[in-house]
Protein backbone atom coordinates (compact mmCIF):
# COMPACT_ATOMS: atom_id res chain seq x y z
CA UNK A 1 0.00 0.00 0.00
CA UNK A 2 2.41 2.45 0.51
CA UNK A 3 4.47 1.93 -2.65
CA UNK A 4 4.25 2.73 -6.13
CA UNK A 5 5.91 1.88 -9.93
CA UNK A 6 9.50 3.20 -8.35
CA UNK A 7 8.92 4.99 -5.34
CA UNK A 8 8.13 3.50 -1.65
CA UNK A 9 6.96 5.12 1.33
CA UNK A 10 8.51 3.67 4.89
CA UNK A 11 8.45 4.12 8.90
CA UNK A 12 11.36 6.52 10.09
CA UNK A 13 14.39 4.58 11.05
CA UNK A 14 17.11 5.89 13.87
CA UNK A 15 19.33 5.98 10.89
CA UNK A 16 17.62 8.64 9.23
CA UNK A 17 18.39 10.85 12.39
CA UNK A 18 21.01 12.72 10.16
CA UNK A 19 18.49 13.44 7.23
CA UNK A 20 15.67 14.84 9.28
CA UNK A 21 18.19 16.98 11.13
CA UNK A 22 19.83 17.96 7.52
CA UNK A 23 16.19 19.14 6.39
CA UNK A 24 14.93 20.39 9.76
CA UNK A 25 18.02 22.21 10.03
CA UNK A 26 17.49 24.39 6.33
CA UNK A 27 17.03 27.94 7.79
CA UNK A 28 14.96 28.52 4.44
CA UNK A 29 12.57 26.02 5.35
CA UNK A 30 11.55 27.07 8.94
CA UNK A 31 9.03 30.27 7.74
CA UNK A 32 7.48 27.04 5.73
CA UNK A 33 6.71 24.64 8.63
CA UNK A 34 6.20 27.26 11.67
CA UNK A 35 9.88 26.37 13.45
CA UNK A 36 12.67 29.78 14.55
CA UNK A 37 14.35 28.07 16.12
CA UNK A 38 17.07 24.46 15.20
CA UNK A 39 16.63 21.21 16.48
CA UNK A 40 19.35 19.30 18.05
CA UNK A 41 20.36 15.93 16.28
CA UNK A 42 19.23 14.87 19.39
CA UNK A 43 16.35 16.25 19.37
CA UNK A 44 15.99 14.33 16.02
CA UNK A 45 17.39 11.07 17.22
CA UNK A 46 15.54 10.65 20.02
CA UNK A 47 11.86 11.72 17.70
CA UNK A 48 13.42 8.82 15.63
CA UNK A 49 14.12 6.30 18.18
CA UNK A 50 10.69 7.00 20.04
CA UNK A 51 9.12 6.71 16.69
CA UNK A 52 4.94 6.25 16.91
CA UNK A 53 3.29 4.03 14.47
CA UNK A 54 0.17 4.52 15.41
CA UNK A 55 -0.91 7.67 13.86
CA UNK A 56 -4.21 7.64 15.48
CA UNK A 57 -2.92 8.30 19.08
CA UNK A 58 0.16 10.44 17.77
CA UNK A 59 -2.32 12.65 16.10
CA UNK A 60 0.67 12.28 12.66
CA UNK A 61 3.07 10.07 10.84
CA UNK A 62 6.15 10.98 8.90
CA UNK A 63 7.27 8.27 6.54
CA UNK A 64 10.33 8.51 4.60
CA UNK A 65 10.76 8.29 0.89
CA UNK A 66 12.80 6.52 -1.16
CA UNK A 67 13.77 4.74 -4.29
CA UNK A 68 12.56 1.55 -4.08
CA UNK A 69 15.30 0.28 -6.39
CA UNK A 70 18.22 1.53 -4.87
CA UNK A 71 16.64 2.59 -1.41
CA UNK A 72 17.51 6.05 -1.80
CA UNK A 73 16.28 8.27 0.68
CA UNK A 74 14.68 11.32 -2.11
CA UNK A 75 12.19 13.19 1.01
CA UNK A 76 10.07 13.18 3.67
CA UNK A 77 5.94 13.16 3.95
CA UNK A 78 4.18 14.00 7.05
CA UNK A 79 0.37 13.30 7.99
CA UNK A 80 -0.26 15.82 11.00
CA UNK A 81 -3.23 17.36 12.86
CA UNK A 82 -5.23 14.04 12.67
CA UNK A 83 -8.81 14.00 13.23
CA UNK A 84 -9.95 10.82 13.51
CA UNK A 85 -13.52 12.15 14.80
CA UNK A 86 -13.83 14.20 11.71
CA UNK A 87 -11.52 12.21 9.25
CA UNK A 88 -9.11 14.84 8.07
CA UNK A 89 -5.65 15.86 8.32
CA UNK A 90 -2.70 18.22 7.01
CA UNK A 91 0.04 16.87 4.64
CA UNK A 92 3.30 18.01 3.75
CA UNK A 93 5.85 16.32 1.15
CA UNK A 94 9.42 17.39 1.10
CA UNK A 95 11.66 16.25 -1.51
CA UNK A 96 15.44 16.92 -1.35
CA UNK A 97 16.83 19.54 -3.49
CA UNK A 98 18.48 17.33 -5.67
CA UNK A 99 15.54 14.86 -6.37
CA UNK A 100 13.04 17.93 -7.03
CA UNK A 101 11.29 17.87 -10.53
CA UNK A 102 11.25 14.53 -11.45
CA UNK A 103 7.84 13.86 -10.45
CA UNK A 104 8.32 12.38 -7.14
CA UNK A 105 6.37 14.80 -4.99
CA UNK A 106 3.25 13.93 -6.85
CA UNK A 107 3.48 10.07 -6.95
CA UNK A 108 4.50 10.62 -3.55
CA UNK A 109 1.22 12.76 -2.32
CA UNK A 110 -0.95 10.08 -4.31
CA UNK A 111 0.78 7.40 -2.30
CA UNK A 112 -0.06 9.14 0.76
CA UNK A 113 -3.32 10.03 0.05
CA UNK A 114 -4.20 6.02 -1.01
CA UNK A 115 -2.72 5.30 2.34
CA UNK A 116 -4.85 8.03 4.67
CA UNK A 117 -7.95 7.04 3.01
CA UNK A 118 -7.88 3.31 2.52
CA UNK A 119 -6.11 2.49 6.13
CA UNK A 120 -6.31 5.67 8.60
CA UNK A 121 -10.18 6.65 7.09
CA UNK A 122 -9.10 10.12 6.45
CA UNK A 123 -11.46 11.38 4.24
CA UNK A 124 -10.14 15.64 3.23
CA UNK A 125 -6.67 16.65 3.59
CA UNK A 126 -5.37 19.90 3.46
CA UNK A 127 -1.76 21.71 2.92
CA UNK A 128 -1.09 25.03 4.26
CA UNK A 129 0.85 26.67 1.39
CA UNK A 130 2.80 30.32 1.90
CA UNK A 131 1.65 32.71 -0.80
CA UNK A 132 4.26 32.51 -3.13
CA UNK A 133 5.60 29.22 -2.67
CA UNK A 134 4.67 27.98 -6.69
CA UNK A 135 6.22 24.92 -6.04
CA UNK A 136 4.43 23.41 -3.78
CA UNK A 137 1.12 25.79 -4.62
CA UNK A 138 1.96 23.43 -8.54
CA UNK A 139 2.07 20.44 -6.91
CA UNK A 140 -1.12 20.34 -4.96
CA UNK A 141 -2.80 21.94 -8.09
CA UNK A 142 -1.32 19.39 -9.98
CA UNK A 143 -2.59 16.69 -7.44
CA UNK A 144 -6.14 17.75 -7.63
CA UNK A 145 -6.48 19.88 -4.86
CA UNK A 146 -8.23 23.21 -4.78
CA UNK A 147 -7.75 26.36 -3.09
CA UNK A 148 -10.05 27.10 -0.16
CA UNK A 149 -9.20 30.17 0.99
CA UNK A 150 -6.24 32.92 2.30
CA UNK A 151 -5.56 33.90 5.48
CA UNK A 152 -4.11 37.98 5.29
CA UNK A 153 -0.78 38.24 7.09
CA UNK A 154 -0.14 34.92 8.73
CA UNK A 155 3.12 35.13 8.44
CA UNK A 156 6.02 37.60 8.87
CA UNK A 157 8.90 37.59 7.31
CA UNK A 158 11.27 41.03 8.93
CA UNK A 159 8.55 43.54 8.04
CA UNK A 160 6.28 41.76 5.15
CA UNK A 161 3.29 40.11 5.82
CA UNK A 162 2.55 37.04 3.64
CA UNK A 163 -0.94 35.10 3.28
CA UNK A 164 -1.42 31.48 4.16
CA UNK A 165 -2.99 29.92 1.16
CA UNK A 166 -4.68 26.85 2.03
CA UNK A 167 -5.69 23.85 -0.08
CA UNK A 168 -7.88 20.83 0.09
CA UNK A 169 -8.69 17.42 -1.13
CA UNK A 170 -11.58 15.06 -0.61
CA UNK A 171 -10.39 11.54 -0.92
CA UNK A 172 -11.94 8.58 -2.38
CA UNK A 173 -14.23 11.17 -4.99
CA UNK A 174 -12.80 10.29 -8.03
Amino acid sequence: MLEKENIRLRAVEPEDAELMWDVESDSSQWILNGMSAPLSRQNILDYALSYDADPMSARQIRLIIENKTDKEVVGIADIYDISPSHRHAFVGIYILPSKRRQGLAVKSLGILEDYAFRLLNINHLAARIMAGNGASITLFQKAGYTRRGEIPSWFLCGNESIPLLLYSKILGAD
